[in-house]
């Protein structure tokens, strides 16, 4: 009997089921050993993103250099090897351009501070408490607010939030953080429905540090049903594809929490970014659901590359970020930060 159109037929069932299980697709919740395993290469990743950026930008930008220092701070912190000179460099290069920044948007002071609580830097809360503006306001970069595809008033929001929660750390007089948290809450009452993902699971990590408890609990709840059947998350309420960066986001806020309804919601999230995970270890973003900018055509190539070249960046830091919640810290820093 000629068994080679049997084995023919076969091979491709074998190689598909071979692949599942390398990449553990439908085996459930990654174990320790997987989250670091994909952890570690997408820290690897991001180093080598971020040594680029340094040598071809003179941009700290929110986007990138805050969310590589976080993630770069949490795989240390739980024995994930990373290239410890780049990772200095980095540091460097950020605090020295965001110290210098006295009239730009708030962001990346705000996220640099949360993304280091180790490194306590009184200029920076000093610059930061100083650019609130007299509504309670702090200016948003212009890729928060007009680029993407959420309106003003919510982009407000977020970095309201991110700023408050940035000067709750200790290095910080409580007399500031609170006249601060103060003038901004007339202006946060306004809330409205959010459009993004980001948006509510920034509003959970405020709310679960200021707001009152069922506040809080009813928001990761809201975060929850908003899950898709495949694990992810995706940038824009109502849409079907997931996103890594939304589901990065929302896995950090889940796990920071420590609730137990939530386990079975960031077993499957953690799957499905390590699914999504590419071979270099870093995770593609179609920024085309984040960004309202249409990139397309021939003139719009320089910007296209540095769009993907910067949502890549982003994206895949906020999943490692995800991921790296999932493990347990084993250098706990000195300094912890509000969230």
């Amino acid at each position: 009997m000629n068994m080679f159109p049997l084995v023919r037929r076969l091979l491709p069932l074998l190689l598909g089921t071979i692949a599942i299980v390398a990449r553990g697709g439908d085996l459930g919740p990654p174990d320790e050993a997987q989250l670091r395993a994909a952890t570690t290469r997408s820290l690897g990743f991001l180093q080598k993103q971020g040594d680029k950026w340094m040598n071809e930008r003179t941009c700290n930008s929110c986007h990138a250099m805050p969310m590589l220092l976080w993630s770069n701070r949490m795989g240390r912190e739980r024995g994930i090897p990373i290239d410890d000179k780049v990772y200095d460099e980095v540091v460097d290069w950020s605090y020295e351009r965001a110290k210098k920044d006295t009239q730009g948007a708030s962001e990346v002071g705000a996220f640099l501070r949360l993304a280091m609580p180790e490194k306590p830097v009184p200029e920076l809360a000093t610059l930061l408490a100083g650019k609130q503006q007299a509504d309670g306001s702090w200016k948003v970069g212009g890729q928060f607010e007009s680029m993407q595809r959420r309106d003003a008033h919510e982009a407000k929001g977020n970095t309201m939030r991110v700023a408050l929660l940035a000067l709750a750390m200790p290095d910080v007089d409580a007399s500031v953080a609170d006249a601060a948290r103060t003038k901004a809450q007339a202006l946060l009452a306004q809330d409205e429905t959010p459009k993004s993902v980001e948006t509510l699971a920034f509003r959970t990590l405020y709310s679960r540090h200021f707001g009152p408890p069922e506040e809080s609990v009813a928001l990761r709840a809201e975060l929850l049903k908003l899950q898709h059947t495949d694990g992810g998350w995706s940038w824009m309420m109502g849409e079907a594809q997931s996103d890594c960066l939304a589901t990065g986001e929302v896995l950090y806020v889940l796990q920071s929490a420590a609730d137990p309804s939530a386990v079975e919601a960031i077993g499957r999230g953690r799957r499905w970014l390590l699914d999504q995970q590419r071979e270099d270890g870093g995770w593609s973003i179609d920024f085309t659901r984040i960004s309202k900018l249409d990139r397309s055509g021939e003139a719009k190539a320089k910007s296209l590359k540095d769009a993907t070249f910067i949502y890549t960046l982003w994206g895949s830091a906020w999943a490692t970020i995800g991921l790296l919640e999932g493990l347990p810290i084993a250098n706990k820093p000195a300094v912890t930060a509000a969230p």
